[in-house]
Order: structure tokens, then C-alpha cells, then sequence
């Protein structure tokens, strides 16, 4: 009799170990180990209808300098034009839409965040200033941009 209840006791306790242990790894599969360095699986891309120069990895103030020597390359031809490049930290479009006069920057973060950012007006001008200036599109006496979050 206590052969018996000692064997059903350690099959009891070693059905609850193997139980735990399948919880447990099925818990820490579902929170995963953390955030990935790549990008999230949203898929960063320009709108339609934009020609793309991949430029690599840059500063901001040489990416505005490359995408003024696009626009002056084009001269009044117009067409909508955009520049990718990255930063340490994010994959960056900045897109030059001289009909419509609005420059457009999409940004695509390690965090999984896309954010467009619009400045409307006098691009020319904005570029020439984020040369200078660190790449900060928004010289100060001009209208601020609008920023919105891109999920699909």
C-alpha cells in the first residue's frame, strides 16, 4: 500500500513539474525575449509616384544638402522626388514634392514607430536651412509641420 501511493505521488508531482515547465516556456515564448534591433514588420515605404535615391547612411544636414542638388539637378521640370537614407537609429524618406511645394519626411525607427512629418511651403529654402542647421527642416519664421503616425 505505501509502494503504491509513493509511486502515484511522484508521478502526481512529476506530471506538475512537466506541467510548469510547459507553461512557463509557453509564457516566455509569448512575451518574447524584448524588441528586436531590426524594423518592426511594418513595411517603411514612400507614396507612390516619388523616384528614390538610396543614399545610405548619412547626416541629416548632407541628406538636405544631396536632396537641394536633386531639385536643382531637375531645375523647374518639376516631378516628385525623395531621398532615403539612415541615421544610427532610423531608416529615413524625405520626399520633395515641388508642385505641391512640401517636403515630407517618413520615418521608420528601431522601435517599430512610423511618423510622417509634412512641412508645407518654400522647400527650396527649408533645405537650405537644414543644411545648416542640423537637418532641422523648420526654420523658425515658417509654418511648423504636421506629424502623424503611419500604421497599416
Amino acid at each position: 500500500m505505501r509502494h503504491s501511493r509513493l509511486v502515484k505521488n511522484l508521478l502526481l508531482a512529476g506530471a506538475l513539474l512537466v506541467l510548469g515547465y510547459a507553461f512557463v516556456r509557453f509564457f516566455l515564448a509569448q512575451v518574447g525575449a524584448g524588441r528586436s534591433p531590426e524594423l518592426a514588420a511594418v513595411v517603411a515605404a514612400p507614396p507612390s509616384g516619388f523616384e528614390i535615391v538610396e543614399l545610405g547612411e548619412m547626416t541629416p544636414a548632407r541628406a538636405a544638402r544631396e536632396l537641394a542638388s536633386l531639385l536643382d539637378a531637375r531645375g523647374g521640370r518639376g516631378g516628385r522626388i525623395g531621398i532615403r537614407f539612415r541615421v544610427p537609429r532610423a531608416t529615413l524618406y524625405w520626399l520633395a514634392d515641388p508642385a505641391g511645394d512640401t517636403l515630407e519626411e517618413r520615418a521608420a525607427g528601431a522601435a517599430g514607430t512610423r511618423l510622417a512629418t509634412v512641412w508645407t511651403g518654400q522647400i527650396r529654402r527649408r533645405l537650405d536651412w537644414a543644411a545648416a542647421h542640423d537637418g532641422d527642416l523648420a526654420p523658425p519664421d515658417l509654418a511648423p509641420p504636421e506629424r502623424r503616425n503611419l500604421y497599416h
